[in-house]
């Protein structure tokens, strides 16, 4: 229960300092600049050449791409500093006399991030969604539910990591280095770290055929996996190379074993 009452603080806190409203005015600007981009789009198209006007999923596919930057540098900012900066100036001390334990802080800290995460994306898409449906175009309704649940989950893979990262280390300035980090490596440096690897294990030159375990260990970054996830289930388009089941196991292995290898080495450690 008490983990509760700290994830409650934790929204509560990121709404007195504004946290909440910028996030919120991000997502919603963001979101609705490309909802009136695609409905320029296709009024543009109607004009001047209808064969050639957007598919409604285009909107969807452009959310996609911007998210697959967006999300984990939101996700990771809102959650790097949660643990190690309260325990850095000494609030943790204090909170941990009242009845919670070091477990109650991990968990109220990535739900309450969380939450703080979603209600801004969740906002966004409704953005969005009014202004294309305003304006008279449409878009799939069953398409975008998806992505909002695939979206949402690689929310909750970057908050859960960035938590991780903040109960393993003891300073704010290197949770910060290392969140940066994480973003650089999953986003843009894992998908080169496959071939990479492959490269290396075949004698410095690549194979004729590339080995069956490749799109695993590409699928590994949480982005990647959100990609793979997209394609089967939203965009109907996976391949059997690229393993759609497994990024679902995937992001669900970093929402629980990140934020459980913060835990115990937070648990063990001296304040």
């Amino acid at each position: 229960m008490n983990w509760r009452l700290l994830a409650s603080k934790e929204f509560g806190d990121a709404i007195r300092n504004y946290q909440l409203y910028a996030m919120a005015a991000l997502f919603g600007l963001v979101f609705g600049v490309f909802g009136y981009i695609h409905v320029r789009n296709v009024r543009r198209a109607r004009v001047y050449d209808y064969l050639s006007a957007p598919e409604p999923i285009e909107f969807v596919t452009m959310l996609s791409l911007l998210c697959i930057v967006l999300i984990p540098a939101t996700g990771l900012m809102l959650s790097y500093e949660a643990i190690v900066k309260r325990r850095d100036g000494g609030q943790l001390t204090l909170m941990l006399g009242m009845p919670h334990d070091r477990r109650d802080v991990v968990i109220g800290s990535l739900v309450g991030r969380y939450l703080v995460f979603l209600a801004p994306l969740l906002l966004g898409v409704v953005v969005a969604v009014a202004i294309i449906f305003g304006f008279g175009s449409t878009v799939p309704l069953a398409a975008l539910a998806g992505f909002t649940l695939a979206t949402a989950s690689l929310g909750l893979a970057y908050v859960a990591i960035g938590i991780g990262l903040s109960g393993l280390l003891r300073s704010p300035s290197w949770a910060a280095v290392c969140a940066f980090g994480v973003f650089m490596l999953f986003v843009f440096v894992w998908r080169v770290v496959p071939d990479g690897v492959v490269y290396l294990l075949s004698g410095l030159e690549f194979p004729d055929e590339l080995p069956w375990w490749r799109p695993y260990v590409a699928t590994l970054s949480p982005s990647v996996a959100y990609e793979r996830v997209l394609d089967a289930y939203v965009f109907n388009r996976a391949s059997e190379d690229a393993p759609s089941a497994f990024g679902v196991a995937v992001l669900l292995a970093w929402v629980i074993l990140a934020p459980l290898a913060g835990y115990l080495q937070f648990d063990r450690a001296d304040l």
